[in-house]
């Protein structure tokens, strides 16, 4: 048995005890967060802390008695949507928290864990790693059958409903290998917009990287995080974690436990599915491939690990980029859609070959 549900985090830095220390965090007063906490659970708040950094309106709220999660959105329909969806689809299933109040411009949630699944993967060996991607994809599985057909109360909008967000996302490719200088000779991105209609057969929570998950103390794998959610075919969300750079887990590690679990659930059409599953996880890649190079176009160094996961930055390192880049190749090579996206992957880690923390 590995280590992956005995966590023992440290407590996190307040930014509030008695005194406040920090006025503001992404522009949202702290006091203001703390006053529709306390008018929420009748309790006395007596330490915040910022989970996602100095940057993100992200709170975990400590009182004598419990945690909760507030947070404050950075545009209007992004908050609105997150609190539709904790409304009406939360309530069906143990993998998402739940609301406790939406007021004054803060939604105030459950807390799923304090421990993020991404620092569990770093604190725990490769057997370790490997068992949480596998939980997490029955917990993919797990949600998505729990909510079934969202309700229209939710007005959960359609992945790639409208032409020109499909055309910007099947054209990732091209601005990723623009980012490093590289090649992308032969890339169809017309073939490759064939494979994703829009559908709503299915709740995607998208951006279901390991840092927007948490263990809870029964076990569940919760997800948070929703501003971004949707409703598509359903791999798409298996696809953004084995895109996701923070395990560092290479192509055969992780292939076998998504095709068992597909097969499982889908049957006779588990052949369609990894296909679609194979180009789409092809162009997650790409796309975390073109933040972190961005990342280092703009920085111009990497992080250290302390630094990512501390608050969830990209996963700007060299050991993440490379199995990253490595993983890239191996979906890539599946299909000859993407076929193309192989070569860009090789010369990307050529041109990064050798580097170093500074």
């Amino acid at each position: 048995m590995t280590n992956t549900a005995l966590h023992t985090p440290t407590p996190p830095a307040p930014i509030r005890d008695a005194t406040p220390q920090v006025a503001e965090v992404a522009g949202v007063s702290v006091d203001h967060v703390i006053n529709v906490v306390e008018a929420t659970l009748g309790e006395t708040v007596i330490k915040v802390a910022c989970p996602g950094g100095r940057d993100r309106a992200v709170f975990r709220i400590y009182t004598g008695t419990q945690t909760v999660i507030a947070s404050c959105r950075d545009y209007e329909n992004g908050a609105k949507r997150e609190a539709r969806i904790l409304q009406h689809l939360a309530p069906l299933t143990d993998h998402f928290p739940q609301i406790i109040a939406d007021r004054d411009g803060i939604l105030v949630q459950t807390d799923m864990g304090d421990v993020t699944v991404a620092q569990d993967m770093r604190n725990t060996d490769t057997a370790g790693r490997i068992e949480l991607m596998d939980r997490a994809i029955s917990s993919v599985f797990g949600y998505q059958m729990d909510i079934g057909h969202p309700f229209p109360q939710a007005e959960v909008p359609v992945l790639f409903e409208h032409r020109k967000d499909l055309g910007y996302f099947v054209d990732g490719p091209w601005r990723t290998a623009g980012v490093f200088g590289v090649r992308l000779p032969n890339y169809d991105r017309d073939a490759v917009a064939r494979h994703f209609l829009p559908t709503n057969a299915c709740f995607l929570k998208w951006d279901n990287r390991f840092a927007n998950a948490a263990l809870s103390p029964n076990g569940t794998m919760g997800w948070f995080d929703f501003e971004d959610s949707c409703l598509g075919a359903g791999y798409e969300d298996l696809a953004w974690l084995a895109a996701d750079e923070y395990p560092a887990l290479a192509f055969d590690q992780i292939y076998p436990l998504f095709e068992r679990q597909v097969r499982e659930h889908h049957g006779i059409a588990a052949d369609l599915i990894l296909r679609r599953f194979h180009i789409m996880t092809t162009l997650l890649i790409a796309l975390r491939t073109r933040r972190i190079g961005r990342h280092l176009s703009k920085k111009g160094k990497w992080f250290t690990l302390d630094e990512i996961y501390r608050s969830d930055r990209v996963g700007a390192h060299p050991t993440m980029m490379q199995a990253l880049l490595k993983r890239g190749q191996a979906f890539a090579e599946l299909e000859r859609e993407t076929k193309p996206l192989v070569v860009m992957f090789q010369d990307i880690e050529a041109r990064l070959a050798g580097a170093r923390v500074s």
